[in-house]
C-alpha cells in the first residue's frame, strides 16, 4: 500500500538566481553557523508548516509567503527558528519539536494540536509493535500532512544520519516492509524505516498534526 501526502510537490523549494530545485528545505542555508550545525528540527518544521499552509485554506497564516522561492522559503526558516530552537543537544526529544511548532501556530492565531509516536530506547521493554508504527504513518497521511521524524541513532539503515530530523512525506507499507519517501536537506531520500524501528538503540519518534 502507498500513502503519500496529497501535493507532495508543493515542497518543491526554486533558487531563481541558480535555477536549481530542491525538495523542501536544508539547514546548509541559515546564516548562523549554529543554525547551519542544528538546525534540522526547524527546517523539518519548517517544510510541514508550509505544506499546511499551501494545502488547507485555513492554515494559510503558517506560511507568510506565496511562493516556494528559496530566499522567502528562508525567511520562513528564519522565523520558525525562533520557535523550534535547538539547544546544546539540538532538537532530541519529539515533545520539544511538536511544542515549538505549536507555539509558532499559536503566534500565528492557529491552533494545531500534536499527534506523537514516541520511540523509547532499546533499554527501556515493551515498544509498540511495528503494526502501530504503521497505523501512525497511515494516520499522518490521511490527514494530509507530512510526518517529522527524529532518528538519533540509525541503527543498521546506512543511509541516515544520526541525530537528525527530516520530513517524510510519502510510504510504502507491505506487511513485513515500510519504505519512508522524505525531505532531508533539500534533496529526496528513500530508507527502511521498518528496519530503522527494529535495530536503533536511542530515543526519537514522528510526529505530525491536524
Amino acid at each position: 500500500m502507498f500513502v503519500s501526502v496529497s501535493h507532495p510537490e508543493f515542497l518543491t523549494v526554486k533558487d531563481s538566481l541558480t535555477l536549481k530545485s530542491y525538495f523542501g528545505g536544508a539547514q546548509e542555508w541559515y546564516s548562523s553557523e549554529w543554525g547551519r550545525r542544528a538546525g534540522c528540527g526547524p527546517t523539518c518544521a519548517a517544510n510541514i508548516l508550509a505544506y499546511l499552509a499551501l494545502t488547507h485554506p485555513a492554515l494559510q497564516a503558517l506560511y507568510s509567503d506565496k511562493s516556494m522561492e528559496r530566499t522567502e522559503f528562508l525567511r520562513h526558516m528564519d522565523e520558525i527558528f525562533s520557535f523550534v530552537t535547538p539547544g546544546p543537544m539540538g532538537l532530541n526529544r519529539v515533545e520539544l519539536f511538536a511544542d515549538g511548532v505549536v507555539a509558532f501556530a499559536a503566534s500565528r492565531n492557529v491552533l494545531l494540536t500534536p499527534h506523537v509516536f514516541a520511540v523509547t530506547s532499546k533499554r527501556k521493554p515493551n515498544r509498540p509493535p511495528v503494526s502501530a508504527l504503521m497505523e501512525f504513518v497511515r494516520a499522518g497521511f490521511a490527514a494530509d500532512c507530512p510526518l517529522g521524524f527524529l532518528n538519533l541513532s540509525r541503527g543498521r539503515v546506512k543511509n541516515l544520519q544520526n541525530w537528525h530530523w527530516i520530513s517524510i512525506t510519502s510510504a510504502d507499507i507491505e506487511t513485513d516492509k515500510l519504505t519512508a519517501h522524505a525531505s532531508d536537506e533539500g534533496i529526496p531520500r528513500d530508507f527502511d524505516l521498518r528496519l530503522w524501528y527494529l535495530s536503533t538503540q536511542m530515543s526519537g519518534g514522528l510526529v505530525y498534526f491536524t
